[in-house]
């Protein structure tokens, strides 16, 4: 994917995407903000391919139908904001890396 590996942003809130996030994110190493927020058709479970995306630091993707749990603690040096609906970051409420919002 060396076309893509420049690529530090994906933001597309609010376009009525449907189906899963692709695996593939997972190999755009420059990744920095991942936001598909309103997108509440997109289903499945986070991408846990997204771990290795180790300069990801904004993930938004409130009210979208993504379920399930993502361990992030062990994944990233700095701390990621979250904002998401109905996972589980970390398998519990933590505050080792994550922020989440909303609260």
């Amino acid at each position: 994917m060396p076309i893509f590996e420049n690529v530090t942003q994906i933001i597309f809130p609010f376009n009525s995407f449907t189906g899963s996030i692709p695996t593939e994110y997972g190999l755009l190493r420059n990744l920095v903000e991942l936001d598909l927020d309103f997108n509440p058709a997109i289903t499945g479970t986070l991408p846990t391919e997204l771990i290795e995306c180790d300069k990801l630091s904004l993930l938004y993707l409130y009210d979208t139908g993504i379920s399930g749990n993502i361990t992030l603690c062990d994944s990233f040096e700095e701390n990621i904001v979250v904002s998401i609906n109905d996972v589980s970051i970390c398998g519990e409420e933590c505050d080792c890396c994550c922020v989440t919002y909303p609260e």
